[in-house]
């Protein structure tokens, strides 16, 4: 079953994930109502003993950094952090997070 919520972002961060220190990337936070969750979505895993193939892992990175990108103009920023309290439409299916988008209309 797909869930779609309307929501905003609490939290956004970037740098490396607590307790999962080989990922980096972006983190969001989002607030549905009573409902919260949070995304490493764009996060890849940076760790030495990883052995991606150096273009693979470029271009997982390049992908990664094209999506926050894309984040901060449909929310108009320029810094991550500008995005604390921007609308957010979460789609969820079979109770986990699938994607989101920011609401671009109500900007």
């Amino acid at each position: 079953m797909t869930e779609k919520l309307l929501g905003k972002i609490t939290s956004a961060e970037f740098g490396q994930v607590k307790g999962n220190e080989y990922l980096f990337g972006l983190q969001l936070t989002f607030r549905m109502g009573d409902y919260g969750t949070c995304t490493n979505q764009y996060c890849e895993n940076i760790s030495k003993e990883c052995d991606w193939p150096t273009l693979v892992c470029a271009c997982a990175i390049t992908k990664t950094i094209d999506g926050i990108n894309k984040i901060l103009t449909d929310a108009k920023c320029h810094y991550v952090s500008e995005l604390v309290n921007k609308p957010v439409e979460v789609t969820f299916e079979a109770m986990m997070l699938k994607e989101f988008r920011i609401l671009t209309e109500v900007l």
